[in-house]
């Protein structure tokens, strides 16, 4: 499918078993490392669950982007369960590749996420979960109308740059907004 914003056209796809594991090889550093996925067979399948999809700004091109819905996008955790039962909102996560990530793409990619969702959930509104220390995403979902419904703070596992697997308690915020493109 073709996605436009803000004069970048992107071109989505189902994720394949070759973009999920290059999704799974993506590092990112600092703070956003918590982002980082085990590149595992075990990861590589949990993105072929229908639910992914490749974003690249070239029609055929390699994955620049990902985005997911759903109960890939949400967090398993029971103390959020009251949240996560309210479905009237689709959630959303996404990933940008970490050399795209500072030049600008971040509001196109989440516009472009957005849109793909209405093909799928025309009447939802829209929740994203992201670490309160992710200051990028924060302000692109808030340029993009989301308005924080929860804080609260959780252990994330992940691979560190190395490889090795390391666990850190952040603080975290539930959005939502509303689809800006109904008709």
């Amino acid at each position: 499918m073709k996605l436009s914003s803000g004069g970048t056209t992107f071109y989505s796809r189902r994720m394949t078993a070759a973009d999920a594991a290059e999704v799974c090889r993506w590092r990112y550093r600092g703070r956003q490392e918590i982002y980082n996925t085990e590149d595992s067979p075990e990861s590589v399948r949990s993105f072929l669950d229908g639910w992914h999809f490749a974003l690249s700004r070239k029609y055929g091109g390699g994955i620049e982007a990902f985005v997911c819905f759903g109960e890939s996008a949400a967090l398993p955790l029971p103390e959020l369960a009251h949240i996560y039962r309210d479905e009237s909102f689709t959630d959303i996560a996404l990933g940008l590749r970490p050399d795209l990530c500072g030049k600008g793409l971040g509001k196109s990619v989440a516009d472009a996420a957005m849109q793909l969702a209405c093909s799928f959930f025309p009447d939802d509104g829209f929740r994203v979960t992201v670490a309160e220390n992710n200051l990028p995403a924060q302000r692109v979902y808030r340029a993009l109308g989301f308005e924080a419904i929860a804080s609260f703070r959780a252990e994330v596992i992940y691979p560190d740059n190395k490889g090795i697997i390391r666990t850190r308690k952040t603080g975290m915020e539930i959005l939502t907004a509303v689809p800006l493109h109904r008709g």
